[in-house]
This record gives structure tokens, C-alpha cells and sequence, in this order.
């Protein structure tokens, strides 16, 4: 540690002989004031050390593309990239072989929403292999192509526009970095009810039980897909693939950060330590400032990782020509994307609805206004175009195959009246939006209040008593209060049949 400059250290003791003796209130006042000094040369100390070590990580421009908090209290999220780049790695690590080393596909990508005041926080994993639009229109493909195209810009606009999520910081750490942060805080603690191995990244554990994990097993740990457990005596690869890798991946960073506490994380100088090796492999947005770690290290200094809220949304296998890739499943993903929206869908259900419009009147704008009035009233509208038929006489809500879907297309007609005809379109089952609207010469405009569930009985395709009935939105605006959990009763979980760990009661890892 520095030492303090000479003039703070060559006074000696000041002798108080023959002068008047201090109360014991003057003295308190005294002792007070020197806390206080101590406290404001502690933090400057501590300030400036980050500075130093912030100073020489990588930073990447974003100030154009990144969402601007109005305060560091108010929520925000962390865009948080492993990049699928092996550069630093020994020439013999299994991870180097069959690839490019400076190749900068995401081969993780991750977002932590923090909530300064309440002092909590949530963790959404997006599969690599999901299919959508890139951003700028750089046509579809899979999610973890978009950083190589355009940088971190294209992958922030890419989720913006996919998922209508604001980005407020990016961290990108590639293959070596995560070695050597493991390593930092001298490995991390992993449950394993089987013996693992993943030929493919080089994991290799032969007994169950708890293990400590260093940076090259961890690694290998945190990147496989073809996790193969030995049970009941027979070698079984896990059926999720990327699915069950996420779900290992967010116990992974539990465990990681209880480890990191306990090293003395949240003291300044170790935190310094821990900079001085990201220095060489991570990078970071060039909005991150010291004072910014300081205070949400303070704000989370007493939080338990365990506290930590992990996500994924539902998707489901396709092909994309020759490409095996997953669409996401637009209706039930909706309340957990709401979470790291800040939108808390009790007072806006209707931003969960995904609508794209088709203008099928033949009349110039209609498509347009419409869409703005689905905006006004709280919809998600993904886009107004056009449709095929100009001269459609009846007005028609298409949806996603699903029940969900046909129930968020009810949702949307209890805002019309009349009554539109449903028809489902299987090919919507790849886009960005689960519904369409093609407005038709009947089409009766968007009203201001929901007609009854009643209404549409007919039409719905779960028994009456099922939890259906929608509330009505109260606010169209983001919420800073904390959303509620997820309560979609949707498809099972996308990792329901994945090999995680499953740590035994009593005992501690």
C-alpha cells in the first residue's frame, strides 16, 4: 500500500502539558472531526486508486448508444458479453482448437438490472443461437453474430429493438479474462451430482461432490453444450444443449460472486486487485466511473448472491435454412422481459402485447395512424407496413401458433369494436411480434376501454375458469418500483429437463 506523503507522518506527539484540560464534549467533537477526515482521505484514497486502475482497462465510445440514467439510483443494466475469443490462450487449451483466436462472436450474453434503492437485482440470459432481426436492418440471424458485425453498438441496438430494453453500461471479457478472474479470487466452489465431462471444452470431473473449480476448468465448466453426466452408471449428455450451459452459467456466477465476498471483494484494495487483472482482458463502456463502482458498492455492500434473480425467456427449436437456431416465444417471455424494461406489468399489461400492423384498406396512412393509436392506448407496435391485399373488407388479427398468442390476439380485439376475424399464421412463429393486424375497410378505430372477456368466450381456448381475464393498465410509463416475479403459467421452463446442479439440503458449497 502507498504510503502517506512525509508532512501527514513526521509530526510527533504534541505534548498538551501546562494548557488548559478539554471536556469531554470537546473531545468528542475532536475524535468526531478526525473520523470524518480519516473517512474523506479514505474515500479520496480509494477514488483515486480506481481512477489509476480504471484508467488502463480498454474502454469502447458509447455515449451515443447507451441509455442515460437521470440519477445512479435509478435502475439500470449492465450489458455483460463473453466473447467467443480465444486470444491469450495457450496454443494447447482445448478451447483454441478449430478456431480463430481473435474471432469476437458472443458466446455468452447476459443482462444484470440493479436497482440501487431497493437494493436487488435480476439476471437475463439470452441463448446465442436465437433468431431475429439484427439491428440497423442487417436482415435475421442468429443473436451472437450482431458484436462481429457492428461492435457493441449493433448488439445494443440489436436488443433495443428485439426486446425493447435500454442498455446503461457494457463489459466485455473474453475467454482468458474469465480464466484469470477465476483464478483471482483463487477459483470457485461448484456442486456436482455426477461425474461431468465435456470433451468438447476439456471439463473433466470424476467424483460428485463439491469441487473447486480454477480458471481452466471453470472455463471449461461455463462453456459447455455437451455437458455429459455419468448416472446410474451411463454416460448421458444434457438434452438442453445451450439451454441447461445458461442455467449452469447462472448458478456458476452465484457461486462465483460468494467466492469473490469472501476473498474481501468488497474491500477497495482487493476490488482493486481484481480491476489490475481486467486490465489486460476485459473492456468496458467509456461511462463507467469510478465513482459509479463506489456507490453501487456501497448501496450492495450487505447483498446476498443468492438474492440474485435469474432469467431466460421461452423460446423453441427451428431451422433458418440449414441452421439450427431457437425464436423466441413472444407471449410468455413478455413478463420476464418486462423486468429489465422497467415495466411492471401489473400497471402496464398492454406494452406485453406485440402487434405489427398491415394496412389492407387501400387508404394512404391508415396502417400508421392506426399504429399510433395502438401506441397511445399502451401496445407494443414492432413495425406498420402494407399488406398484400389492398382491398380487404374485413378486418383480421393474425397470430402465432399458441394458445398464448390467440389470448394476447383477444387482448387486442377487446380494444376494437365489432368483431375481427382470428386466423393463425404459422410464419409469425419467426418474427419479432406474436400478432398482426391487418386493419381492413371495416376496421371501427382503437377505444379507450377494454370490452368485456364476455365478448370473446367463444374464442378462448382454455376453459372459462383459467386465468385469462386481463387487468386493465393504469400507466403506459416505466416504473422505478421493483417488478413483480413472473407469474406467466406458459410452456415449462427452457431448461426444465437440464443437468444443473442440485446442491442436497445441509449441505454447504
Amino acid at each position: 500500500m502507498r504510503q502517506p506523503p512525509t508532512s501527514a507522518v513526521a509530526a510527533g506527539p504534541v505534548s498538551f502539558r501546562g494548557k488548559r484540560r478539554r471536556t469531554w464534549p470537546q473531545r468528542l467533537v475532536i475524535a468526531f472531526n478526525v473520523f470524518l477526515v480519516m473517512t474523506c482521505l479514505s474515500s479520496a484514497y480509494a477514488l483515486a486508486f480506481y481512477n489509476r486502475q480504471l484508467s488502463d482497462i480498454p474502454r469502447v465510445s458509447l455515449q451515443s448508444t447507451l441509455n442515460r440514467t437521470s440519477s445512479q439510483t435509478d435502475p439500470q443494466n449492465f450489458l455483460i458479453v463473453g466473447a467467443d475469443n480465444a486470444e491469450g490462450l495457450d496454443a494447447t487449451d482445448p478451447v483454441v482448437a478449430g478456431r480463430n483466436i481473435k474471432e469476437n462472436l458472443t458466446d455468452t450474453i447476459m443482462i444484470l438490472r440493479i436497482d440501487p434503492n431497493q437494493e436487488k437485482a435480476w439476471l437475463l440470459s439470452l441463448p446465442r443461437d436465437l433468431y431475429l432481426p439484427i439491428g440497423n436492418n442487417r436482415g435475421k440471424d442468429r443473436i451472437n453474430t450482431a458484436l462481429a458485425l457492428g461492435g457493441p453498438e449493433l448488439l445494443i441496438q440489436t436488443i433495443n429493438e428485439n426486446f425493447g430494453i435500454k442498455i446503461d453500461h457494457f463489459l466485455q471479457v473474453n475467454f482468458n479474462g474469465f480464466k484469470q478472474l477465476v483464478d483471482a479470487i483463487d477459483g470457485v466452489n461448484v456442486y456436482f451430482n455426477y461425474p461431468a465431462k465435456d470433451d468438447n471444452t476439456g471439463l473433466n470431473v470424476s467424483e460428485p461432490g463439491c469441487a473447486l473449480l480454477t480458471g481452466d476448468q471453470a472455463l471449461a465448466y461455463a462453456r459447455s453444450r455437451h455437458y455429459t453426466a455419468k448416472i446410474d452408471g451411463r454416460w448421458q449428455e444434457d438434452p438442453t444443449s445451450d439451454h441447461g450451459r445458461i442455467a449452469r452459467q447462472q448458478y456458476f456466477i452465484k457461486q462465483a460472486l460468494k467466492k469473490a465476498i469472501d476473498k474481501g471483494a468488497r474491500n477497495p484494495i482487493q476490488m482493486g486487485n481484481l480491476l489490475g487483472v481486467a486490465q489486460n482482458w476485459v473492456v468496458i463502456d467509456d461511462t463507467l466511473t469510478p465513482e459509479n463502482i463506489l456507490d453501487l458498492g456501497a448501496r450492495f455492500n450487505a447483498f446476498n448472491p443468492e438474492d440474485l434473480k435469474v432469467y431466460e425467456p421461452y423460446t423453441h427449436g427451428g431451422m433458418a435454412g440449414a441452421a439450427s437456431v431457437l425464436f423466441l416465444d413472444e407471449q410468455p417471455s413478455q413478463e420476464i422481459l418486462n423486468i429489465f424494461r422497467g415495466v411492471d406489468a401489473s400497471q402496464n399489461v398492454l406494452a406485453a402485447v406485440r402487434v405489427e400492423v398491415r394496412n389492407g384498406t387501400g387508404k394512404v396512412g391508415e396502417g400508421q395512424d392506426v399504429a399510433d393509436d395502438l401506441k397511445r392506448r399502451g401496445f407494443t407496435v414492432t413495425g406498420s407496413s402494407d399488406d398484400r391485399n389492398f382491398r380487404n373488407d374485413k378486418t383480421v388479427i393474425k397470430y402465432a401458433p399458441g394458445a398464448g398468442n390467440l389470448i394476447a390476439g383477444i387482448v387486442l380485439a377487446r380494444f376494437m369494436d365489432g368483431t375481427p376475424i382470428f386466423e393463425e399464421e404459422p410464419a409469425l412463429a419467426q418474427s419479432d411480434h406474436s400478432l398482426a393486424l391487418v386493419v381492413g375497410k371495416d376496421f371501427p378505430g382503437i377505444r379507450t376501454d377494454a370490452r368485456p372477456l364476455e365478448d370473446f368466450k367463444q374464442y378462448l381456448p382454455v376453459p372459462e375458469n383459467a386465468p385469462t381475464t386481463v387487468a386493465e393498465p393504469t400507466t403506459t410509463a416505466p416504473s422505478n418500483q421493483p417488478p413483480a416475479a413472473p407469474t406467466t403459467t406458459g410452456p415449462p421452463s427452457p431448461n426444465a429437463r437440464s443437468i444443473v446442479p442440485e446442491v442436497p439440503e445441509g449441505v454447504e458449497c
